[in-house]
């Protein structure tokens, strides 16, 4: 009888760790078919776009610019429109974004993530993080080729929807630090521009304001102007 007593208590306790268990398990559900409804729309509105930014071959580009002048340079290189008027309208979604990097993260050491982004952000003069299937990324990288810059890039993922546990956390914690979860995201000796069409101030303004050149220069990631200049950059700092 005791021991019958004591099952019959336990049944309680039980059914409602159960209820619990279930409860989380539903809340995770709903979170991910949230996700997945923000991500279908936006992933085929930035494939709409995919055309107009094909990726290019980088070595085969770069050793094409580095028999150019500069100036002619700098007047081949031209942000799409299509691109620049979708990446400005994409940045009026940025607290949705940010909200769904956050929950999209979940749990993480932010200080451990936080030091190896400074880390990563240091580590070349321009830093460029992107995804492998966006346009906007494509397009960044294609205009510091096209002025023979000398970049670092880190690919998080191929889409914002489709990235690991650590890759999830480096965005979540971009967003922290700066204020900005889309990518690409673009930092210029170690200073964050924000990405393509928008940011602080963002690559296309800088372009488009006659400035980038000059930044991409005074960090140190552009070869020296002389004959040889562009064989003789180290890719770490630029000569004096």
């Amino acid at each position: 009888m005791v021991q019958n007593s004591i099952r019959m208590a336990r049944r309680p306790c039980l059914q409602v760790r159960t209820s619990a268990t279930a409860g989380s398990s539903a809340a995770q559900t709903i979170g991910i078919l949230m996700v997945m409804a923000m991500a279908v729309p936006a992933f085929f509105a930035e494939m709409c776009f995919f055309g107009a930014s094909a990726p290019r071959a980088r070595p085969a580009l770069r050793a094409t610019v580095a028999s150019q002048p500069p100036s002619t340079r700098l007047d081949a290189a031209e942000v799409s429109p299509l691109l620049k008027f979708a990446g400005s309208a994409m940045g009026a979604l940025k607290p949705i974004f940010a909200a769904q990097a956050k929950a999209q993260a979940s749990e993480y050491d932010a200080a451990e993530v936080r030091a190896q982004l400074e880390a990563e952000i240091k580590s070349a003069p321009v830093v460029i993080y992107t995804y492998s299937l966006s346009p906007f990324s494509s397009e960044a990288k294609k205009i510091l080729d096209e002025l023979g810059a000398d970049y670092r890039e880190i690919e998080l993922g191929q889409e914002w929807f489709m990235l690991s546990e650590q890759a999830a956390a480096k965005r979540a914690e971009l967003g922290a630090m700066f204020g900005q979860t889309s990518l690409p995201h673009i930092f210029i000796g170690g200073r964050s521009i924000g990405g393509l069409a928008d940011g602080t101030p963002g690559l296309a303004p800088l372009l488009d304001n006659g400035e980038l050149k000059a930044s991409l220069e005074q960090a140190g990631a552009m070869p020296d102007e002389g004959l040889f200049g562009f064989f003789l950059y180290s890719g770490d700092t630029k000569k004096r």
